[in-house]
């Protein structure tokens, strides 16, 4: 019996009475209401503010953007400034231009946070006459009397409405690939991956790449229909193409992805290559000004970005980026197929988690080998799975450290959906195989695959109405102690750190990442670069929690180790001033002065 045919006998009495469109409009408003509670009302527990370095760095730009002073960063990286000083003779100290992260998702943050401030203001007026509208605004800057930033719950709140625009999306391409029965029962198992509630709570663009990832995949089926009925294709392939430009200017890495893309319709769709090269002509029309962008501010079309592929050949990218002097000299493609190798293992080895730790997302492999009766259905399969080795290869290239729980360069995330579709179908129609009628039974089978994918959703929630589990994401973050640092010091001064982005973002001070070595620390500061004014350093647990003689002693903190370890003498360094900082003293700031006497903490 054919595919579709055996799913809808299978589904069918689960939807009479016409459970599925109230069960609809149940789940999306109890998506809404969780997310309410979860970002706005749940304390301890709940939400406690970004916490992925790349998210808080980007979202520092986002606030740039918001105040009119464009793409531009206080975070200083010593790559940057030796890729400006070679490319421009001086470094940019005022209006630092970012080269490093891609423009798309700040942007839109930054005229989320811009809108919001509009609508703040407002509530504020009238809060003066009616004082039921002060419990709705917020303060715009970070103040050591707040615990939770204002504009990190902005942030997470604009990623949890990509998501749910993703989900929706993905319920009209599992409708167009199978039925809407099919494409209920995936998109409500979409929405208890626990994956995608940790991306949309971390800041990072991974809701947003999904969202433009998933209207590109349905713009590539209707691309496929077309082609199936004998239609037009190149509309489609068009607005496939535009829709990864605007993936590739929220993160670069999906150029892999688009070069899958590409790779499948030089075979797919006829005349042989024509369509491919439009794709990729308007592709460029798209990335092409922020190459140019990039080229006219620092000299690299590609920008900083492409630095961090070294990650593991000469070292870590904390390395990489906080190095002065980093020639290439002696880097082979052999460096970089060992990397990959072990990349591509490590990563296949973690198969699991990367796709959500779902039941029916891995059984899209084995789907492959199943014979779909609509082409369209088919054939997309392996376009997915070009565009899915492409983007391995490309994670592989640049690397996923695990040095946190969720990666910045994860792409895996964007094909969950997709491959979710395919796995229930698959699973669905060998269970119809065995040709058991029992209703209840049936019933039982489907809440099984539901609660085995959910596993990681409803232990979080569990979490979540549990007791308290804190306040702030401590280590390393606690926002009301870094953003009293903004109140030690003016705005033209800058404060060195091993997490920069914290200082940029919740002190809202200019932060240099600490430099390899303290020679490169003095002549940063001592001349033009800087022109003298890093007036503090900040440590944290970033460093100080690292395991000890590895790292701190051996390893690329060694030159730091007397200030990590709070032995230095500082009577022959700049910032003799010293001053521990809560929690228990695991943070630390040396400063030019005592800045801090007459402070309340």
């Amino acid at each position: 019996m054919a595919t579709e045919t055996k799913i809808q006998q299978f589904v069918h009495k689960l939807e009479e009475g016409g459970w599925v469109r109230r069960f609809k409009v149940l789940v999306l408003l109890s998506a809404i209401a969780f997310v309410n509670y979860l970002v706005f009302f749940k304390e301890g527990s709940g939400f406690k503010g970004l916490a992925n370095e790349k998210a808080i760095e980007q979202a520092q730009i986002a606030r740039e953007v918001s105040r009119g002073n464009g793409f531009t960063t206080k975070v200083i990286r010593p790559a940057a400034i030796r890729q400006f000083e070679r490319a421009k003779g001086s470094f940019p100290l005022e209006k630092t231009p970012d080269t490093y992260h891609a423009p798309l998702h700040p942007w839109i943050n930054g005229m989320a946070f811009k809108g919001m401030d509009v609508a703040n203001e407002g509530l504020k007026s009238l809060a003066k006459n009616a004082d039921y509208f002060s419990r709705y605004t917020y303060e715009v800057e970070m103040t050591s009397k707040l615990v939770v930033y204002a504009y990190d719950r902005i942030i997470a709140l604009v990623q949890m409405a990509f998501f749910l625009g993703a989900i929706a999306v993905n319920y009209f391409t599992a409708r167009r690939l199978f039925d809407d029965r099919l494409a209920v029962l995936s998109a409500c198992m979409l929405l208890l991956c626990q994956k995608f509630w940790d991306f949309a709570l971390s800041g990072l663009p991974q809701m947003l790449l999904l969202l433009l990832f998933s209207v590109a995949i349905y713009t590539l089926v209707r691309a496929i229909e077309a082609r199936a009925a004998g239609g037009r294709t190149l509309p489609w392939l068009i607005g496939t193409a535009a829709l990864f430009g605007l993936l590739a200017l929220t993160h670069a890495l999906t150029i892999w992805i688009f070069a899958g893309l590409l790779f499948f319709c030089i075979f797919y769709f006829r005349p042989r290559g024509r369509d491919a090269a439009i794709m990729a002509g308007v592709f460029l029309l798209f990335y092409g000004p922020w190459m140019i962008r990039n080229y006219q501010v620092c000299g690299d079309p590609v920008g900083l970005g492409w630095y961090s592929g070294l990650f593991q050949v000469r070292g870590t990218e904390s390395q990489v980026m906080r190095s002065m002097d980093l020639p290439l000299t002696g880097v082979t493609p052999l460096y970089f197929r060992t990397k990959i190798q072990g990349q591509v293992v490590e990563q296949f080895g973690r198969i699991y988690d990367f796709l959500g730790k779902g039941l029916l997302a891995p059984i899209f492999f084995i789907a492959l080998l199943h014979l779909f009766k609509r082409q369209e259905t088919s054939h997309l399969r392996w376009g997915v799975l070009s565009m899915f080795v492409f983007a391995v290869l490309g994670m592989a290239v640049f690397g996923m450290p695990d040095s946190t729980v969720l990666q910045a360069n994860d792409l895996y995330v964007l094909f969950i959906p997709i491959m979710t579709f395919y796995g229930m179908a698959f699973v669905l129609v060998l269970w119809s195989r065995l040709e058991i009628n029992i209703h209840l039974v049936r019933l039982g089978f489907i809440g099984l695959l539901y609660v085995i994918s959910a596993l990681p959703f409803l232990n979080q929630f569990l979490v979540l109405i549990g007791p308290p589990t804190g306040r702030v994401q401590w280590p390393p973050y606690v926002p009301p102690y870094i953003a009293i640092l903004g109140q030690w010091t003016r705005e033209h001064e800058i404060i060195a750190s091993d997490m920069p982005w914290g200082v940029a973002w919740y002190a809202d001070r200019k932060s240099l990442w600490l430099p390899m070595s303290i020679r490169d620390f003095m002549a940063l500061n001592d001349y033009n670069q800087l022109k003298g004014q890093v007036v503090g350093l900040y440590l944290t647990p970033v460093t100080g929690s690292l395991p000890f003689i590895p790292a701190i002693v051996k390893g690329e903190y060694k030159d730091w180790s007397p200030f990590i370890q709070r032995t230095v003498n500082t009577r022959d360094f700049p910032l003799k001033a010293v001053t521990p900082l809560p929690i228990d003293g695991e943070c630390i700031y040396y400063s030019d002065r005592d800045r801090w006497t007459n402070r309340e903490d």
